[in-house]
């Protein structure tokens, strides 16, 4: 199997195939179980390097680098479906453009969770450039790690060292104008996250298609506790059941 990707199960008869991206510090690990609440939909997740069974690989700290290395090494099977949360999001968006920009087959739809309209700058003070220890400490307050990670501290340096490398992708992201994408934008967001729905309208103007917005209860975190409003929308984009 391509070391881009992972899934749980074959699903050769499958009426579409949703490609899910990890958010910053995350492995696509956990949206493979989402296949049991989508049973004609096929799930992947999308491995960059630096994380789980790729941990000893260098991590990619630029967007566009990553996008570039992921269109040369995975072929994306159509009809399929592209999802991201928070960072997960924008590498999401920016693989549609890339998909779109080469004429190859692109997503029936994009699905954004929790990231703010790409051409508005990131607000958040950059910290993925500082030095270890504060790097380290700043870390440690945004973003606690479990016992089980802080007890291990060959695991803890390089979790530090992948969650480093994501964190610059969106503190240097810098959104270059194209044409809009050709399918529908559909964008989750909680409630209680850093966004208005007004802000999140923004997302209309990069695609030609059509956006959604759907605000649902919770913070940037909704999706971890309650992932069922994504997989509705899944579902409605898809035709097919969610459980």
């Amino acid at each position: 199997m391509n070391s881009w990707l992972l899934r749980r199960s074959r699903r050769p008869a499958a009426g579409h195939r949703l490609y899910c991206f990890p958010f910053a510090g995350g492995s696509p690990g956990i949206y493979l179980s989402w296949e049991r609440r989508l049973p004609e939909v096929e799930v992947w997740g999308v491995l960059p390097p630096g994380r789980g069974k790729r941990y000893d690989e260098p991590p990619i700290d630029q967007v566009s680098e990553l996008v570039r290395a992921l269109l040369a090494e995975v072929e994306f099977q159509p009809p399929f479906l592209l999802f991201g949360h928070s960072l997960g999001g924008l590498l999401a968006f920016e693989t549609a453009r890339g998909l779109q920009a080469v004429g190859r087959p692109g997503p029936e739809a994009l699905i954004v969770s929790a990231h703010r309209p790409p051409h508005q700058p990131c607000e958040e003070a950059p910290i993925s450039g500082w030095p270890e220890a504060q790097f380290r400490a700043e870390v440690e307050q945004r973003y606690p790690a479990p016992a089980e990670l802080v007890e291990d501290p060959e695991l803890l340096a390089q979790s530090y060292r992948m969650l480093r490398a994501d964190l610059a992708m969106v503190e240097t992201y810098r959104y270059q104008p194209a044409q809009p994408l050709s399918c529908p934008i559909a964008v989750v967001s909680g409630v209680d996250d850093y966004w208005s729905e007004q802000e999140l309208t923004g997302w209309a103007r990069h695609t030609s298609a059509g956006c959604r917005i759907t605000l649902v209860p919770g913070d940037h975190h909704y999706l971890l506790d309650q992932p069922d409003p994504v997989l509705k929308i899944v579902a409605d984009l898809t035709g097919a059941g969610s459980r």
